[in-house]
């Protein structure tokens, strides 16, 4: 964490003009350093006062009398990143219970008994899955904000999967469709990756899924990968 202020104190207090007239390898260096490392502290999103950390980079460089002692400081630190982090989870459940709320009025959106909201696209006519059964799935992810994080469309390839191994809302939502069918999910982050985030899903994150039911076997996954 002290590498990170540090660096970001460097960027904060330098100028565009200034980066563009950089008179030595140091500078430079310096620059550089604060460029990489503020821009890591940027995408984690803190609410940071940029000439409140210039001010306190100043004063350690000029050796006066800091606000915190070391104890003092680690102690904010730890307790102003909790705060932050509960903040965050707070507002992406409100956005997603609210974002819900709204979809569940949406014309031809259904919801079922667990709060699972789901549009069909198409109806197919084939077989219904059930958990042990190995499914062929097109699909696209994304969040209620629009961030794609996984197509097996912009890969060219459908997964195979048995349909017990994926997320909750999944084994609730998909056997719900036939083989044919494409639709649209809304999952509540209950049923989806719940209080973790996972890759580029955020903690307590409402997931919309596209899902495509190619196909439907009645094998389980490894029989179906020993016969191919």
């Amino acid at each position: 964490m002290k590498t990170f202020l540090i660096s970001i104190f460097l960027l904060a207090g330098m100028s565009l003009s200034q980066a563009q007239t950089l008179k030595t390898a140091n500078d430079s260096l310096a620059y550089a350093l604060g460029q990489d490392l503020a821009g890591y502290l940027k995408r984690m999103d803190l609410p940071v006062n940029s000439q409140i950390l210039t001010n306190a980079f100043k004063d350690v460089l000029d050796g006066k009398k800091m606000l915190f002692d070391d104890t003092q400081k680690e102690e904010v630190i730890q307790k102003g990143m909790q705060r932050v982090s509960e903040e965050k989870q707070a507002k992406l459940k409100k956005a997603g219970a609210d974002f819900l709320l709204q979809n569940k009025k949406v014309a031809g959106v259904k919801e079922t008994a667990d709060g699972i909201q789901y549009q069909v696209i198409t109806e197919g006519k084939g077989l219904q899955p059930t958990l042990t059964d190995t499914v062929v799935i097109h699909y696209k992810g994304s969040l209620i904000d629009g961030t794609s994080f996984d197509s097996s469309y912009d890969r060219g390839e459908p997964i195979t999967i048995q349909l017990e191994d994926m997320i909750e809302g999944w084994k609730r939502g998909v056997p719900l469709m036939k083989a044919g069918s494409k639709y649209k999910f809304f999952i509540p982050y209950q049923f989806g990756y719940g209080e973790r985030a996972s890759g580029p899903i955020p903690a307590y994150s409402t997931l919309i899924f596209e899902v495509e039911l190619l196909e439907v076997r009645k094998e389980p996954l490894n029989e179906v990968k020993q016969a191919l």
